[in-house]
């Protein structure tokens, strides 16, 4: 198969699963500060060493995320949809256009916020029958969707 040239996620989409990891991360420590105030038989060093242990995951998580959305790429040719993912476990997922029975861009409030959207792929199948592109640009989504359909691909 000759080279392709892969892309990655936008960058907004770091910025919006980062933050949306943020506000998880305050709201529970602020429930936690809560029920330390409320419940006062818990010992401060005990409070402070819960705290401080949610905060670390907090920052594993943080950099795991930047690490997770450098690694996902993805391309299209006449062939299909191509995607490198993984951190850990590098996964390639291809998804040929003669499998592709519809597609679907989602988009949620904080998405559209930032202009983002998710492409979902189903294919024909049932192991992996469905493959999720996220973050990237709206119109990028509904380009590639267009792309995918059957209309365009050369089986018939």
């Amino acid at each position: 198969m000759e080279n392709l040239t892969y892309k990655n996620l936008e960058s907004e989409h770091l910025t919006l699963s980062r933050l949306v990891l943020t506000i998880v991360f305050v709201i529970l420590s602020l429930a936690y500060l809560l029920m330390f105030i409320l419940v006062e038989q818990i010992p401060l060093k005990i409070f402070g060493l819960k705290l401080l242990i949610s905060w670390s995951l907090y920052l594993l998580i943080f950099i795991y995320t930047g690490a997770a959305h450098r690694r996902f790429k993805y391309t299209m040719n006449e062939h299909g949809l191509f995607i490198h993912r993984g951190v850990f476990w590098r996964r390639k997922i291809v998804v040929p256009r003669n499998r592709v029975q519809h597609t679907d861009v989602t988009q949620g409030p904080l998405e559209r916020k930032f202009d983002l959207a998710e492409l979902v792929v189903h294919t024909a199948g049932t192991r992996n029958a469905s493959v999720k592109l996220p973050g990237i640009y709206h119109k990028d989504a509904e380009a590639l969707r267009e792309s995918l359909s059957f209309e365009e691909s050369d089986d018939v």
